[in-house]
């Protein structure tokens, strides 16, 4: 089985999912929707389920804290889609505190050299990409 990783924005959702195994993570697409269209991102969901043949056990949701650890507006938007999800595909969604994970994306990728229109183009997947490794690295379910 597999594991979905979501980095939530108000007009993107960047996407990554796992190996079979569940040891790597690997960036999917970067997804957009009209703003807060969450229903746009539940078909999207539900297009890749399909896609894997149910083969997706657990989806990893970004969950925009504040450094501070204070929940964030964009927290609301996350708890929303959980919501949604698990009401309407029958999936465990985890939350995956997501603070930094676009820098730490945005960092590796300028360590690789790509330019600031390139990291523009793949940041939220890559952003997923990360939380989808945070949560692989500290204990899985």
């Amino acid at each position: 089985m597999r594991a979905l990783g979501l980095d939530l924005g108000t007009k993107t959702m960047g996407i990554a999912i796992t190996d079979s195994n569940k040891k790597i993570a690997s960036g999917l697409e970067n997804f957009s929707y009209a703003k807060n269209d969450l229903n746009a991102c539940l078909n999207r969901i539900k297009k890749l389920m399909k896609d894997y043949n149910n083969g997706i056990d657990i989806i990893v949701l970004g969950y925009p804290l504040y450094p501070s650890g204070d929940k964030s507006p964009n927290c609301l938007l996350a708890d929303k889609l959980k919501a949604l999800i698990e009401s309407n595909i029958n999936v465990k969604v985890v939350l995956e505190d997501e603070r930094y994970t676009t820098l730490e994306a945005t960092g590796m990728m300028k360590e690789l050299g790509l330019k600031a229109s390139q990291i523009k183009k793949i940041k939220d997947k890559m952003s997923a990409v990360v939380i989808l490794n945070a949560w692989l690295e500290h204990g899985k379910i």
